[in-house]
């Protein structure tokens, strides 16, 4: 049977519309959660945890609680612990990358060791085209000397050129 007083404390704490129609989109979205679930007290607590993903992003009608749950459900997901363990999951696949590339999920390290720390630097250096990691650090030093050195003629001429400092076009207002 639905717990619909602690259904209606949740819809309110998560801050969705209430009007005339609510009761009947709870009981359509319970009822489609029961028929799934593998039993009344977990379709419970399935309708809460959606209930409560939906206020996570920001959602403020039913559309977003039903879209949680029928996302579950075609997902083949029958009781609240498959719904955490599939949500964890997805969470992971999510991680953020940097410069448009996926994210990758990696095992923790404890400490990381100065042989990981050589390994890696032998791969960046032959990424660059460097024969050596001292050829790359040989080189890595000569350019930023000569960056540094020739700063002040880089910064002259840069407003005669009209180029910004990634040497884009600088856009002119008419």
């Amino acid at each position: 049977m639905i717990n619909r007083k602690q259904i209606m404390v949740e819809w309110q704490k998560a801050g969705l519309k209430i009007n005339g129609f609510t009761s009947d989109d709870i009981n359509d979205i319970y009822d489609h959660l029961a028929h799934n679930a593998d039993n009344e007290t977990e379709a419970n607590k399935i309708f809460i945890l959606a209930i409560r993903k939906a206020a996570m992003n920001g959602a403020k009608t039913q559309w977003a609680v039903s879209n949680n749950a029928n996302q579950w459900v075609q997902a083949g997901l029958t009781n609240a612990d498959e719904v955490g363990e599939y949500e964890h999951e997805a969470k992971d696949m999510r991680l953020p990358g940097r410069y448009g590339k996926p994210g990758k999920t990696e095992s923790n390290l404890d400490k990381i060791t100065p042989e990981q720390i050589q390994k890696q630097n032998e791969q960046l250096a032959k990424e660059l085209g460097y024969e050596s990691v001292e050829a790359m650090a040989k080189g890595s030093w000569e350019k930023l000397y000569e960056l540094r050195r020739t700063r002040e003629e880089r910064l002259a001429k840069r407003p005669k050129t009209g180029l910004t400092a990634t040497g884009n076009q600088v856009l002119k207002r008419f």
